[in-house]
C-alpha cells in the first residue's frame, strides 16, 4: 500500500485487504505485521478491529462481514528513537505536533521499544525510559541497538485490549496503586490484614471546597517505580464537579500558558477551484517563474510563521514553568458551561493543547435510563448528583508540579454560586 495514510485514506484499503487475506479458502498468512509510517495514528488503526457498539439489527449488516470477525489485533508496538526523544518532545521542533504525535503514539501502545541506546549513556537512557513510563505505566518496555529485538517479544503476544485505552484510562487512573507483587511494609501487612488499604498505598487528597487534588502516597516505597523519584516525575490528577466558565478558562488557563492548536490547520480544500485555462508559450514561462516566486513567498511566510509561533511558545513555556513546574503531559475530560452537553477532552503535549469532544456526557444515554441492569451500573458509574458524569478530571505529569497553585488557578477558572 502507498500513496497515502494508513490510518486515514487508505484505511479503508487496509481492512479491504485483510479482509481479502482472511477469506482466501487456502490462506496463505497466519499473522500480519503493519508497519505504519511514523505520522500514523494506531488508535485510528486499532479502531479498525472494534467490535461494533451501535444499537442495531446487526443481521441486517450479515453482507459486510465485520473486520474484528475477521482478524484480531494482537499488539500494538511503538519504536522510539532514544537519541531524539527529547529533541522530538520540544516545543521548538520543526514540526509543533511533533510533541503530540509522540505522546499518543506512546500512549496507545502495548510495548515500547526504545532503539539506538547505543547513541546515548545510562543516565539518558533512564532517564527516557521514566518518562515513557510516566506516559504508559501499562506498557511494555523493550531496549535494542539496530531495532535487533526477539521476534517472539512481539509477535502473538496477546496483549492488546481494547478496553486499556478507553479515555477515562487517562483521568480515573490507578497509577497511584502499588505494583502487583511488590513487598509491602510491615506496617502495610498490618493494615492489609485488618481488611484495610495498605497504609503507605492511600492517596492524599487536597480539598478546596471547591475541586479536589490526588496526589500519589506520600510514603509508598513504590513510588520511586512508578513515576520515577531519580528525575523528579510525578503526577496528580484534579477534580471538580461545576463547570468551567469558558471565557476565564480560556484567557486564564488555556491560551495564557499554550499554543491551541485546530487539527485541521493548515488543510486545504481546493476541489471545485480547477478551471480549464489556455496558455501559449510565453505565458507557460512567465507563469512558470510567477509559481517559482509564489513557492518562495510561500517558503519565506511559513517560516517566519514557524519563528513567531517559537517565540511565542519559548515565552509561554517560561511562564508555564515559573506557574506550574515542568509539565509533561496534560489529559482528561473537561465540562464547560457553554457546552454542557458535550464531553470535553483536552490533551497537552509542552507547548501544544487541543480540546475535542468525543460525544456527549452518559447521564444523556437512553440506555442509562431504560437500558439492562449491565448497561446502567457501566453508563452511571461516574455519576455524582444532579449533573450525572459532568466533570472534571484532569492528569498532570511533569516534574517538580506545583499542585496547589495549579489547583488555585482552574478553581479560578470555575464557575462561582452567582453565575
Amino acid at each position: 500500500m502507498q500513496n497515502g495514510c494508513v490510518c486515514c485514506n487508505l484505511s479503508g484499503d487496509l481492512a479491504d485487504k485483510i479482509s481479502t487475506f482472511a477469506k482466501q479458502q487456502n490462506p496463505k498468512f497466519d499473522y500480519m505485521i503493519i508497519e505504519a509510517s511514523g505520522v500514523s495514528e494506531p488508535a485510528a488503526i486499532a479502531s479498525l478491529f472494534k467490535t461494533c457498539q451501535d444499537d442495531h439489527d446487526h443481521a441486517e449488516d450479515e453482507d459486510e462481514i465485520a473486520l474484528s470477525k475477521l482478524a484480531k489485533l494482537d499488539t500494538i508496538v511503538t519504536v522510539v528513537d532514544t537519541a531524539q526523544f527529547f529533541s522530538n518532545l520540544s516545543p521548538f521542533s520543526s514540526s509543533y505536533k511533533n510533541n503530540q504525535l509522540l505522546m499518543d503514539q506512546i500512549e496507545f501502545s502495548n510495548i515500547v521499544v526504545l532503539n539506538k541506546t547505543d547513541l546515548v549513556n545510562e543516565d539518558q537512557l533512564e532517564s527516557v525510559r521514566e518518562h515513557v513510563y510516566a506516559l504508559n505505566d501499562k506498557a511494555r518496555i523493550l531496549t535494542c541497538q539496530e531495532s535487533a529485538i526477539d521476534v517472539k517479544e512481539v509477535v502473538n503476544s496477546g496483549h492488546f485490549r481494547m478496553e486499556d485505552f478507553d479515555l477515562e484510562r487517562f483521568s480515573t487512573v490507578d497509577m497511584f496503586q502499588p505494583i502487583a507483587g511488590s513487598k509491602l511494609k510491615p506496617c502495610c501487612e498490618q493494615s492489609v490484614s485488618r481488611g484495610d488499604t495498605a497504609c503507605c498505598s492511600k492517596t492524599l487528597t487536597i480539598d478546596s471546597g471547591l475541586s479536589q487534588v490526588i496526589l500519589p502516597p506520600k510514603n509508598n516505597p513504590n513510588a520511586k517505580t512508578r513515576h520515577g523519584s531519580n528525575y523528579q516525575i510525578s503526577s496528580f490528577v484534579y477534580k471538580a464537579r461545576r463547570p468551567f466558565n469558558p471565557v476565564k478558562f480560556h484567557h486564564n488557563f488555556l491560551l495564557l500558558y499554550f499554543i491551541v492548536i485546530d487539527d485541521d490547520e493548515g488543510d486545504d480544500d481546493d476541489e471545485g477551484d480547477d478551471e480549464d485555462v489556455i496558455e501559449t508559450e510565453d505565458d507557460k514561462g512567465e507563469s512558470s517563474n510567477d509559481d517559482q516566486q509564489e513557492k518562495m513567498d510561500m517558503d519565506d511566510l511559513e517560516k517566519e510563521k514557524l519563528q513567531r509561533m517559537q517565540e511565542k511558545g519559548e515565552e509561554k513555556m517560561d511562564l508555564r514553568s515559573e506557574a506550574f513546574g515542568s509539565l509533561l503531559r496534560m489529559k482528561g475530560f473537561m465540562w464547560q458551561a457553554s457546552s454542557h452537553d458535550l464531553i470535553g477532552f483536552i490533551s497537552v503535549a509542552g507547548n501544544v493543547a487541543r480540546v475535542e469532544s468525543p460525544g456527549k456526557w452518559t447521564c444523556l444515554d437512553i440506555k442509562a435510563y431504560n437500558g439492562s441492569d449491565s448497561e446502567k451500573k457501566r453508563l452511571r458509574k461516574d455519576w455524582n448528583g444532579l449533573w450525572g458524569d459532568r466533570r472534571q478530571e484532569l492528569v498532570f505529569i511533569g516534574q517538580d508540579l506545583k499542585h496547589k497553585e495549579i489547583q488555585n488557578l482552574l478553581d479560578s477558572c470555575l464557575l462561582d454560586n452567582d453565575e
